[in-house]
């Protein structure tokens, strides 16, 4: 079986989740027609996330419908799929850091759309923050705090904890370890990386050694190690706020931080990747955002489609 690039399993389960919603428009079904016909390897990808949402998910499974319901499955029942599905994989994937499944965001049971920021409380008085497009599972206990991350980016902040012990928080990379903290953490799909903003968190890679990260310190880190990548910015979590804060920011940089925000694809031309930006943006409205762009810069925004959008010299 063809291995498919993640990015493109992961634009698969985006349209597959967003068509699932019980929110799709015509311009939803038109837009994931159109993202399928664009390559091979999307189309692949898109009928083996069928597959799978049939075996586990039970949501519908016909495209051509311009309205399509919210899938019958209540929380008890998404549970009970979940559990048969991690016991019946032979890869282990209960065990902390071990490989996710293309189907897990499906199943998780906190979930954000594309565009979409939440803030949960949690019992124990500690605050979290899901980002666009982030899918994670939260098993809370008085003995363990556990978040599974399959996808996504989460704000964490346990400094009001009002109860003893650690939080974990488990990624396909490896696991971390954080008490009275504050830090964020982004699935980049090949590694993550982590800010912590106060507190100190371990990093446990799923192959190599454990190390602790400092407050003010930016790692990133994958399955085989973690490295120091500089100073934390806390301006990187201004999205929990719906702004996206930009100071000397390169503009591809800019635009993958905005391409989160949106669906389809979103483009910056290396010949103009090195402009820099800064401003406050609301990660709202991102077509306005655009038209923006070009007041301020020399580019100009080139729309193929809805959802196919390239940055270009103006």
């Amino acid at each position: 079986m063809t291995a498919l690039a993640d990015e493109v399993v992961e634009q698969a389960i985006a349209w597959r989740v967003r068509l699932a919603s019980g929110e799709a428009s015509a311009e939803d079904v038109q837009g994931c027609l159109h993202w399928r016909d664009y390559a091979p390897q999307h189309e692949q990808a898109w009928q083996r996330l069928e597959s799978l949402g049939q075996r586990f998910a039970g949501v519908p499974t016909q495209l051509g419908q311009a309205t399509l319901r919210q899938p019958a499955v209540d929380l008890a029942r998404r549970r009970a799929l979940k559990h048969l599905a991690w016991f019946g994989t032979s890869s282990g994937i209960l065990l902390l850091g071990q490989q996710w499944q293309p189907w897990q965001p499906l199943l998780a049971e906190q979930r954000t759309a594309v565009g979409e920021q939440r803030r949960v409380s949690l019992p124990d008085g500690a605050i979290l923050h899901l980002n666009s497009a982030t899918a994670l599972d939260i098993d809370y206990s008085a003995e363990s705090h556990l978040i599974r991350l399959y996808r996504g980016e989460l704000l964490l902040s346990s400094l009001a904890s009002t109860q003893p012990g650690s939080w974990l928080l488990s990624t396909e990379q490896g696991v971390l370890q954080a008490q009275q903290a504050r830090l964020l953490l982004r699935d980049n799909g090949a590694s993550c990386l982590l800010e912590v903003y106060a507190g100190k968190v371990q990093v446990r890679p799923r192959a190599a050694p454990s190390q602790w990260v400092e407050a003010g310190q930016q790692v990133k880190f994958d399955a085989k190690g973690a490295t120091v990548q500089g100073a934390a910015d806390e301006l990187r979590s201004s999205w929990v706020d719906g702004v996206l804060v930009a100071q000397q920011m390169p503009l591809a940089q800019f635009v993958d931080e905005l391409g989160r925000q949106r669906n389809g694809v979103l483009r910056c031309d290396p010949a103009v990747a090195a402009l820099r930006i800064s401003g406050v943006f609301p990660l709202a409205d991102s077509d306005r955002v655009l038209r923006a762009l070009s007041q301020t810069l020399p580019v100009k925004v080139v729309y193929r489609s809805r959802y196919w959008v390239t940055v270009l010299p103006a």
